[in-house]
């Protein structure tokens, strides 16, 4: 590796760090004020909180590392340009071109990094987040009860128990309404239950032993008793944390191996497999905007720093990272619309920025000036085609 090279990526490095851990910051922000919310209003142990966080962030990085790495080429190679080093360069002989290389050799570095994250540690992530998520449920239910007095936590219930024991979940003197099923509400008594918790449904269940159920049946004007010797009870966990729904294993969570399971199953009943193959593909094919973002970050940092042209550059690199995401959007939207051109709709959005980044180096490479002025893109496109 040439000093000019080494040079180089030291200008990148350091700068991606820093925005790396900005941006991963930004992201977590958002979920601050819930976080903040979960360990003031709802009771949740800080232990709790710093697993959940520490999960999230593999997923933020899928997103974090290609713009990090967008912003460290503007800002690394856009101090060169600023200095004159540039200039100094060029008169050297070296062209665009040649510093194209230890742009892209970063850049494959962070899109394998990025492709592992994606593909791996995400999925992984996101299924700690699900089992830490369902562990603070779990003990807010046991929480939410209360022994010797009426518990009003779960919608359409009225729950009362004698005593409970927090260590192992065993209750006593089970007194229970619930008017879930509307015109069939239900009284549910009982010697003695269990609180037990399923990971792998999301589910938290009351086993009820030795009791009785009243029900009444309103539409056919009927009462009934029946005596148990067990019952079990679903609640209705994600309540309390205001979620919607139980806790699933999303295809996010999913692993590569499960995805391709279920896309085959899909297939042999004749379902839809869309959904499990658009998490697949975006798993592979969104990593390579490292590789797009290291093209197009080199050609908007050598745009001249004259008439505040850097700060443009950066606003530019704004409006990069917004049409490639956009036309990711989009992207998704057209493999709904046609399926089985799935893959080639998700690779649509590096195919189109390639293509961008590809055509700003050419006319750097033929010493054509590159402005931020829609007006003159015409007049460079003349010259390129010469």
């Amino acid at each position: 590796m040439s000093i000019i090279n080494r040079y180089l990526l030291r200008e990148i490095v350091l700068p991606f760090g820093y925005a790396l851990l900005v941006l991963v910051f930004i992201f977590l922000l958002g979920q601050f004020f819930k976080i903040a919310n979960m360990v003031v209003s709802e009771g949740v142990q800080l232990w709790d909180v710093v697993r959940l966080v520490a999960s999230m962030i593999p997923q933020i990085l899928t997103m974090a590392l290609p713009i990090s790495f967008l912003f460290a080429v503007l800002a690394g190679l856009g101090r060169l340009v600023g200095d004159g080093e540039i200039v100094a360069l060029n008169a050297a002989g070296v062209s665009p071109y040649n510093l194209l290389k230890p742009v892209l050799q970063l850049g494959t570095i962070v899109t394998i990094i990025t492709i592992f994250v994606s593909a791996w540690l995400a999925p992984l992530g996101m299924r700690q987040v699900r089992q830490v998520t369902f562990e603070i449920l779990q003990e807010k239910v046991t929480l939410a009860l209360r022994s010797q007095s009426l518990n009003l936590s779960f919608p359409g219930m009225a729950i009362y128990m004698g005593e409970i024991d927090r260590e192992s979940g065993r209750v006593k003197e089970v007194f229970i309404e619930d008017d879930r099923r509307g015109n069939n509400p239900q009284t549910v008594t009982a010697i003695e239950g269990l609180l037990v918790g399923d990971r792998t449904t999301s589910s938290l269940l009351l086993e009820l032993k030795d009791g009785t159920i009243h029900e009444y049946d309103a539409l056919a004007e009927s009462y009934r008793v029946t005596d148990f010797s067990q019952y079990r009870i679903n609640f209705d966990i994600s309540t309390l944390l205001g979620e919607k729904g139980h806790v699933k294993l999303k295809n996010k969570a999913m692993s590569n191996s499960d995805l391709l399971q279920k896309i085959a199953q899909r297939k042999r009943d004749g379902g839809d497999p869309l959904r499990a193959q658009a998490t697949l593909y975006e798993r592979f094919t969104k990593p390579f905007s490292c590789l797009v973002f290291a093209l197009l970050g080199l050609a908007l940092a050598l745009v001249p720093v004259r008439s505040g042209a850097r700060s443009r550059g950066f606003v530019f690199g704004l409006v990069v990272i917004l049409g490639y995401y956009l036309t990711a959007l989009v992207a998704e939207y057209l493999a709904e619309w046609q399926p089985g051109l799935g893959l080639l709709f998700f690779c649509l959005p590096n195919i189109l920025f390639l293509s961008l980044g590809a055509f700003l180096l050419s006319l750097k490479q033929r010493e054509v000036v590159v402005t931020f002025a829609i007006g003159n893109w015409f007049k460079n496109l003349s010259r390129l085609t010469r």
